[in-house]
């Protein structure tokens, strides 16, 4: 395997570490990682405390908490709407048996699913405990090492999850022992391959660095997870979530709301309006560049849907 190292780069958007990385590209599969990884030790404090509850300080719950909550639900509709078809054929075939978010964060995708029974996965104390503020049941512990039998869930899902581990093949056995005969995964990554990668180069949000620790093109996903023993049933490249600001925050990272309560810069009363609406702003003009390039097959992000191959 012959590998190309492409680029210094830094934590631009959270700013945790004024620490430099590498990243290098498989020349083979044209995957992208930093290289060598960052430390396992090391790897906690790359992640700011409001990083588990997606920008808002703790203990948010003005007018400006509410907004963003609502916000977000409104656009994971796309994640609720995907996974929520899976669930409504696993229950019309009588095979739904509940369902685990690996990498579930502060629980909000979660909540968007609206199922039971459904379980919450994170390595993450913080992360785990502001899911269970939501009412959601949730355990820490990773996919390789969690208190659950195997066949105990007829859908896995784990959306951003993959590029923050490496190696990702024993996560996604795990998942695959964890799912039902008929059960599915549903994955969802950046793509490393977009045209958004393609114009920002470093500056690209979907990089991320240091917490990504791999970055994945279509091609590359798929391999690796039909590796794993799973098949692939369809393959989706746009997200309302994740396309637009991942373009929106690789131009300006500054804006990026939970960048700016991790900084400290997110300021208060009009001056956070004023932010959020820049923000926002920013990613709406982004939607129609960001519906290009999955109409082209470059997308930001890509979402697999596949099942445990038989």
């Amino acid at each position: 395997m012959r590998t190309v190292r492409r680029w210094t780069v830094t934590d631009r958007v959270y700013r945790t570490t004024s620490e430099s990385f590498e990243m290098s590209r498989c020349d083979a599969c044209g995957v992208s990682y930093l290289d060598p990884p960052p430390a396992p030790g090391d790897l906690a404090r790359y992640y700011p405390k409001s990083f588990w509850r997606g920008g808002r300080e703790d203990g948010e719950d003005d007018a400006r908490g509410r907004l963003t909550e609502w916000y977000r639900q409104l656009i994971l509709r796309d994640h609720a709407r995907f996974v929520g078809g899976i669930i409504q054929e696993q229950q019309a075939a009588g095979t739904w048996r509940g369902l685990l978010d690996v990498g579930c964060g502060d629980g909000s995708t979660l909540a968007s699913f609206q199922c039971a029974p459904c379980v919450g996965l994170d390595s993450a104390e913080d992360a785990v405990h502001h899911a269970r503020t939501r009412g959601l049941s949730a355990v820490r512990a990773v996919p390789d090492a969690i208190p659950f039998r195997d066949g105990s869930f007829s859908v896995v899902t784990m959306f951003h999850f993959l590029e923050h581990v490496r190696p990702a093949e024993p996560h996604l056995r795990a998942a695959r022992n964890l799912l039902t005969d008929r059960g599915e995964l549903v994955v969802q990554v950046p793509n490393a391959a977009s045209l958004g990668a393609a114009a920002f180069g470093r500056r690209w949000h979907g990089f991320d660095p240091p917490r990504h620790l791999v970055n994945y093109n279509p091609g590359a996903l798929r391999r690796t997870i039909e590796k794993a023993g799973f098949e692939i049933v369809s393959e989706n490249h746009f997200c309302l979530r994740d396309n637009p600001a991942t373009l929106a925050t690789s131009l300006a990272p500054g804006l990026y709301p939970p960048a700016r309560v991790a900084r400290g810069t997110a300021g208060e009363g009009v001056a956070a309006l004023v932010g959020d609406l820049s923000y926002l702003a920013l990613t709406v003009v982004a939607i129609p560049f960001a519906l290009l390039g999955s109409a082209l097959g470059r997308g930001e992000s890509i979402m697999v849907r596949c099942r445990p191959r038989r």
